[in-house]
């Protein structure tokens, strides 16, 4: 499949990449998976040729996105209806029809330019490194706020009583005022808007949030690695006062999460340091693991610096499997026994997180319950792409049908509150919207979700592929890129320029901003301010950013035609999708959660 895949690039969907695109492409960094396939990538965005510009069209797949929200609203409808027939009072409101219009009263308010002003005024950094928006939330109904701070940001604090509504005070302090990083985010967020006004989606001044990709080493071989990860660090990886120098930067944007991945990030002598460094900011931190170096002695080292949150992945229930797929006997066991050890240590919540694909797709319901049963808050489901290592493995990649079915499955679980659910998937928000309960969670970005309508107004904004948009990610040797999914999209190196500076000033930003340049159904597609396709997807089968995703529902006949070329593989298409591709998608709609 790999030479399919190598000898196809040349080629494409005339329908999405124009001649001209082909003569303006790159090759990928020396040694890495993608260039020794020969891959190329286009730099360069076309402008779609699709003379019909409605979500109705049906050029793209058997099912569009107005096809599906008409039909998510009738089946909303019809239980309305049924439960007012039963004389059920208390769930007609759960089935609302389906309204991608939901408004909340600040949406009138921020985009004003006085408004817009006084937030950049109050998210304007003081001498202390602080801000007044900061320092109201915190002496917000504190006890131990001076007569001074509430008399200072008494004008403040009327309007947070305001915001949260019928939210107590209490759980407003617990969950807003007390976490810095959610203050950090708010912060951001208004710097944000005052900048660029109120975008859908929103335009950020610097990243919400960093996956930071902290060493190129580890000790495992598996196949689906983004990162071409080998047994040995990079000659060039960071150095400690480099990669503290990092944090510095992001503590002074108020960026508030970094995610720690690898490589193994447990296994390189730097990382306590520069979590230590990060909790002094008040930057929210994860781990992302395999497990097998966890220790009750590193996980609780990994608490003191401040860290809340260790994701550790399995790719089977079984073990053979597992082992088989990671490349090591033996891991599926102390990747299991370091999850132990998470959840026995107090200040961390465990993750469970599953790059799910042809060979584990049948699992995922069972990996879910494991997670439960293991203690687990998360559940996190990783969107397979064919980059780096998995280069060489795209027969494993989902189909549309195969998505959607694996999407409806975790807005189940979801929704059911037994476990948290996270996934990489843009398309869970489309999910959400469409089959969750109004006052039901709802994927409000790749990295949380949200209860009830403020969750949805909120998913608008910063939902769907946050790509060089909402966040980027640092490889070992300092290069930014809008995605871990997109090493070969390089910003520049944080030893040569500001993070900020790389975030906004690059070639990229403008095409992750604007969803209105996305081809295929992703440029009309009903569920566009919440989804937008996944950016890395259309690149690692087309070569171009906004190719529109082709592992999406609504674009499966773009699907299929890369599969007639041999650079995807599809195991459940036998002579082509007519009928039986329509009643699958009609299929996928009717499904209930």
């Amino acid at each position: 499949m790999a030479e399919n895949s190598s000898s196809a690039q040349g080629g494409s969907d005339e329908r999405i990449v124009s001649a001209e695109m082909l003569s303006s492409r790159t090759a990928p960094p020396p040694h890495s998976t993608a260039w020794r396939l020969g891959k190329q990538y286009a730099e360069s965005w076309p402008v779609s040729s699709d003379p019909q510009k409605e979500a109705a069209r049906t050029s793209d797949g058997y099912v569009n996105s107005a096809q599906y929200l008409s039909t998510a609203q009738r089946k909303r409808d019809q239980h309305t209806r049924d439960a007012g027939h039963n004389g059920d009072a208390a769930r007609p409101g759960s089935f609302r029809g389906v309204d991608l219009d939901y408004h909340h009263w600040l949406e009138d308010v921020l985009g004003k330019r006085p408004v817009r002003w006084l937030l950049g005024f109050l998210s304007r950094p003081r001498r202390d490194g602080g801000t007044i928006i900061q320092q109201a939330i915190e002496s917000y109904a504190n006890p131990q706020a001076s007569l001074w701070q509430r008399l200072k940001y008494w004008p403040i604090h009327i309007a947070i009583r305001r915001i949260k509504g019928t939210t107590s005070d209490e759980t407003f302090r617990r969950s807003v005022a007390e976490h810095t990083s959610t203050v950090r985010g708010l912060v951001l967020t208004a710097r944000s808007v005052a900048e660029f006004g109120l975008t859908t989606p929103q335009r950020f001044s610097a990243p919400m949030f960093l996956v930071w990709n902290f060493t190129n080493l580890c000790n495992l071989n598996c196949r689906h690695c983004y990162q071409d990860t080998a047994h040995r660090r990079l000659p060039d990886e960071l150095c400690l006062a480099e990669k503290l120098n990092v944090v510095d930067q992001a503590g002074r944007l108020s960026i508030p999460m970094i995610a720690f991945a690898g490589g193994e990030p447990t296994i390189d002598r730097d990382l306590l340091p520069v979590l230590h460094r990060c909790h002094k900011y008040g930057i929210h931190t994860s781990i992302a693991t395999h497990g097998g170096t966890m220790t009750p002695k590193l996980a609780a080292e990994l608490a003191e610096a401040g860290v809340r949150y260790v994701e550790i992945s399995l790719d089977s229930v079984d073990a053979r499997r597992h082992d088989e797929f990671r490349g090591v006997r033996g891991m599926w066991e102390r990747s299991v026994r370091g999850m132990r050890i998470v959840t026995q240590t107090p200040g961390l919540r465990l993750g469970v997180a599953m790059c799910v694909h042809q060979g584990n797709y049948d699992e995922v319901e069972r990996m879910i319950q494991f997670a439960i049963d293991i203690g687990a808050s998360t559940f996190a489901h990783f969107n397979f792409i064919p980059v780096g290592r998995g280069l060489e493995m795209v027969e494993g990649d989902l189909t549309p049908r195969q998505r959607e079915q694996l999407l409806l499955l975790l807005n189940k679980w979801m929704q059911s509150g037994k476990i948290g659910v996270l996934s990489t998937a843009p398309q869970l928000g489309k999910v959400c919207l469409a089959h969750a309960p109004i006052e039901g969670r709802t994927a409000a970005s790749h990295a949380g979700s949200g209860a009830g309508l403020k969750a949805r107004v909120v998913a608008r904004y910063l939902g769907g592929c946050g790509a060089g948009r909402c966040y980027n990610a640092i490889q070992p040797n300092g290069d930014v890129t809008p995605c871990v999914y997109l090493p070969h999209r390089v910003l520049g190196n944080v030893r040569q320029r500001p993070l900020a500076e790389m975030f906004r000033d690059n070639k990229f930003w403008e095409i992750s901003c604007d969803r209105a340049r996305r081809l295929s159904h992703c440029e009309v597609c009903k569920f566009k301010n919440y989804c937008g396709g996944c950016l890395a997807r259309s690149d690692a089968y087309y070569g171009v950013l906004n190719a529109g995703d082709p592992g999406c529902l609504f674009n499966e006949k773009h699907w299929e035609e890369l599969v007639r070329r041999g650079v995807a593989s599809d195991p459940t298409l036998a002579n082509g999708c007519d009928a039986e591709a329509v009643e699958a998608g009609a299929g996928a709609v009717q499904a209930t959660q």
